[in-house]
């Protein structure tokens, strides 16, 4: 039996399925991103987690994950999988090379993820070619849920908000201004909190200020991470992620003032994935 997983630094979403593509399950847990995770907190999560009923049943699986992007990066999924999945030949790849496999219909796309975290290459057929570099959480993922948070909070915290949006978020959460501070610097991964608050802001999209931050955001990725390929135009564009599904309108208005054309918008790849994995075999 194969597990093929999809990782991004929230959640994992790991497709079972027979040796001939058929899906019988899948199944959730927390994501696993090297940058954050270690062997201790992977292996205790899976064991916790009903996904570890199976675990003597898998022979192969197919990993992709965030931050999968180095060998050294990949050693530090890879050692608690074995552990884990005792009998399973095990593969970590990029969460980029998943994002190709799930919307690649034959021409070269720009592949663009846009959830927690935000990253793009260019898939020409056969190599991804990457080119602005990946500046993670703290100085880079544009457009990403963890960008748009630090965007709303840095603006609560310095009381920038109108009273009226001020207002709703306090209502939306018990937290404030000190203990949300105080999470950010302390909490094992705050790219996941700070991403955590996007939903009030989409939520609050009609407000000015956040269509404002929403449309800045987009375009900052639109010149960063796909203009600056070289004839970016000339490539349809994909994008997976959930932010990206819910902020296509402004994808979609970006590209066109940009003459791009988008492919697709896809929330959640997996089902995809598994299909690409089995496509031409028989």
């Amino acid at each position: 039996m194969i597990l093929i997983a999809d990782s991004g630094s929230t959640k994992c979403n790991w497709a079972y399925c027979t040796n001939k593509g058929k899906i019988i399950d899948i199944y959730q847990t927390i994501g696993f991103n090297p940058k954050f995770s270690n062997k201790k907190s992977i292996i205790s999560n899976i064991k916790n987690s009903t996904l570890y009923k199976i675990n003597k049943k898998i022979n192969k699986i197919y990993f992709y994950g965030a931050g999968c992007s180095s060998n050294e990066k990949k050693l530090i999924l890879l050692n608690p999988l074995k552990e884990i999945f005792p009998y399973a030949d095990i593969h970590i790849k990029h969460d980029l090379e998943a994002a190709i496999k799930a919307t690649y219909e034959g021409d070269p796309i720009i592949s663009c993820i846009l959830g927690t975290g935000s990253n793009s290459c260019i898939y020409d057929g056969e190599n991804i070619i990457e080119n602005a570099p990946s500046l993670g959480y703290i100085l880079g993922d544009e457009a990403s849920g963890n960008f748009f948070g630090k965007k709303l909070i840095n603006l609560y915290v310095n009381n920038a908000l109108p009273a009226d949006l001020t207002n709703k978020f306090e209502n939306w959460t018990s937290e404030r201004k000190r203990q949300i501070i105080n999470n950010i610097y302390t909490l094992e991964r705050p790219n996941l909190y700070l991403a955590s608050f996007f939903k009030f802001m989409y939520e609050n999209k009609h407000e000015k200020i956040i269509d404002t931050i929403f449309n800045d955001g987009i375009s900052l990725f639109f010149d960063l991470h796909i203009k600056c390929f070289n004839d970016y135009n000339k490539y349809n564009l994909t994008f997976v992620g959930s932010v990206a599904y819910y902020l296509k309108d402004y994808i979609i208005k970006e590209s066109l003032e940009n003459n791009i054309k988008v492919q697709d918008i896809v929330k959640n790849p997996i089902n995809r994935l598994v299909k690409s994995h089995f496509l031409n075999k028989k």
